[in-house]
């Protein structure tokens, strides 16, 4: 009984959503991401303060995970930057 249980605590630590998120420093970059939960991360990475607000100098340094059609001089709203982001998903993602 003492197995069943064990594996059971197993299967739901492995399956919990902590392990399928990007690390923060894993991020893939901009037009690689394929589901929201990159985009999150993507957003994540490049907000350092974590305001919500992509500032000018944010964009800048996180370029490489900011969609193209964004642009780099900022403010960046969460919203705005998930929106664009989204739109570059491959359908099924």
């Amino acid at each position: 009984m003492h197995k069943i249980a064990a594996a059971m605590a197993v299967i739901g630590i492995c399956t919990s959503s902590a392990f399928a998120q990007t690390p923060r420093n894993e991020v893939p970059p901009a037009g690689e991401q394929n589901s929201r939960a990159d985009c999150l991360a993507q957003f994540r990475f490049a907000d350092k303060d974590g305001n919500g607000v992509l500032s000018p100098a944010e964009a800048q340094s996180g370029q490489k995970v900011i969609p193209t059609d964004l642009a780099l001089t900022g403010p960046i709203t969460m919203n705005e930057f998930m929106d664009a982001c989204a739109a570059q998903i491959p359908k099924g993602g």
